[in-house]
């Protein structure tokens, strides 16, 4: 999969990550990564090899292969933390190492943050749920409040 931007996508203010949208995050981030072919370096399907020690330099492989050069990983994995940093809003803060493997960065992520956005996606559904509409009030300004309502239900991940 060869393309002419090298860098990854970053995605508008509004999508990346603030420790509130997991969910959403998480799925634009595995899109991004697939059509990359990246993903195995996000999920630690792809792991770091061990420097070889050659006159002769190895074929260049693809992006979705497991067995880069090393070389090829450490670019690979660099783009691919990239990718997960450049789409967060403050990674330190929400607890993303740097230095660390895109891999290290993405389990630390789900183990942080997956749980906490099923418990707010289940609060943003229910809340949608609650909403009726009341006689004399504006049907204008109860389809925007339900459409208010029904983004934050997405965004963190309900059905």
């Amino acid at each position: 999969m060869s393309s002419n931007n090298h860098n990854p996508p970053t995605f508008p203010d509004d999508l990346q990550f603030d420790g509130t949208n997991y969910i959403a995050f998480r799925d634009r981030v595995l899109m991004a990564a697939q059509l990359r072919g990246a993903k195995g370096y996000l999920t630690g399907e792809i792991t770091q090899p061990t420097p070889q020690t050659t006159t002769s330099p190895s074929p260049t492989t693809e992006w979705y292969e497991k067995s880069p050069s090393a070389d090829e990983w450490h670019i690979r994995n660099a783009w691919t933390l990239a990718l997960i940093i450049y789409n967060t809003k403050n990674p330190i803060g929400l607890g993303i190492s740097m230095s660390d493997t895109a891999a290290v960065a993405w389990a630390t992520l789900k183990i942080t943050y997956a749980a906490v956005s099923d418990l707010a996606a289940a609060a943003a559904e229910g809340s949608l749920r609650r909403t009726y509409y009341a006689d004399g009030t504006s049907f204008p300004e109860h389809i925007k409040d339900l459409r208010t309502k029904w983004k934050i239900s997405a965004e963190k991940g309900a059905d």
